[in-house]
């Protein structure tokens, strides 16, 4: 991405600018392939949608088609098992309680699938130590003033953009000056937000928690996201915070069973990583299939819906 777009822009800012959609899918955009550029051209070619009442929206909406469609849901049951018989899935174990079906569908990240639903002899053991993408640190914040110089989305990027990618992706740790990205969707929806306020997402990469360790830069990587918003805004924003929640890769594994908090399965930092990502069915395995972000085609809203379609029609082309 980095040697194609520094061909194509004058401007290193602009190179940067373009670089950053790398990590649309947690990749470093010195070592993903130049056919990530179809991102950029997408959002700025086509343009980008903003759900009338937010992101959520998308949810809300599946849930309700699923409920016209005749699904029934269990909420805060833990799956504990898939069960198999003859090489194929008889049902799962949730609650200590089996429930029979022939089909098995888990948007699950595939590292939880293979070492704690699965016996150990489907382990794929190449294809899961393949690189993973980075992870987040989120602050969450109320802030009692409003910025007329952001907008919705805003980028504060890193001065030495490469040595950051090197530290997330070699040396495994955050960078002293991360980029920054701040979305407020109060500036579109002003509902969001108390009178004169904001609501701030302010994210910044890191790596993925490979090791389950506890997370140590905490402390290190706020003072840094505050001196650089300090800076840049002339402003002293932590005396307007009012409200905060953090979420770090420990968070989001807990929330979503990625693995170490990576944000979209395997990194993309290689031209052959698209084609290893793990297929949307098991093929030792009759009636596993698999969706989200850690198969194909990848991670991000779009792609995981899209990753639900191909199995969608996988289901139905077996069946027909």
């Amino acid at each position: 991405m980095h040697q194609q777009n520094a061909k194509q822009f004058i401007n290193k800012k602009t190179t940067q600018i373009f670089n950053r959609y790398a990590t649309y899918n947690g990749s470093s955009p010195y070592k993903a392939p130049a056919l990530l550029n179809i991102i950029p051209h997408l959002e700025f070619g086509l343009g980008a949608y903003l759900p009338e009442k937010g992101m959520h929206q998308i949810t809300e909406h599946l849930y309700t088609l699923a409920l016209a469609s005749g699904v029934k849901f269990k909420f805060n049951e833990r799956v504990e098992k898939i069960e198999i018989e003859n090489k194929k899935v008889t049902g799962i174990i949730s609650n200590g309680v089996f429930n029979k079906s022939s089909l098995v569908v888990s948007d699950a990240d595939i590292h939880l699938v293979y070492n704690k639903l699965l016996p150990q002899n489907y382990y794929p053991k190449k294809l899961l130590s393949q690189e993973k993408s980075s992870s987040a640190y989120v602050f969450y914040w109320g802030i009692k003033k409003e910025f007329p110089q952001l907008d919705l989305h805003n980028i504060l990027f890193s001065d030495n953009y490469k040595q950051e990618f090197v530290q997330l992706f070699e040396d495994n740790k955050p960078f002293e000056d991360p980029t920054i990205y701040i979305n407020i969707t109060s500036k579109f929806c002003k509902q969001d937000a108390p009178a004169d306020s904001e609501n701030w997402f302010v994210m910044v990469n890191v790596p993925h928690n490979k090791n389950g360790e506890e997370i140590k830069y905490a402390t290190e990587i706020r003072k840094n996201v505050i001196a650089k918003i300090n800076r840049i805004l002339k402003t002293d924003i932590e005396t307007l915070i009012e409200e905060e929640e953090i979420l770090d890769p420990t968070g989001i594994e807990d929330q979503t069973s990625s693995f170490g908090g990576s944000l979209y399965g395997n990194a993309s930092n290689n031209r052959f990583s698209a084609f290893l990502r793990h297929a949307n069915y098991n093929c030792k395995l009759d009636g596993l299939y698999f969706v989200g972000g850690s198969v194909h085609p990848g991670g991000g809203i779009p792609l995981c819906l899209l990753s639900a379609k191909i199995v969608s029609n996988l289901i139905e082309e077996k069946n027909n």
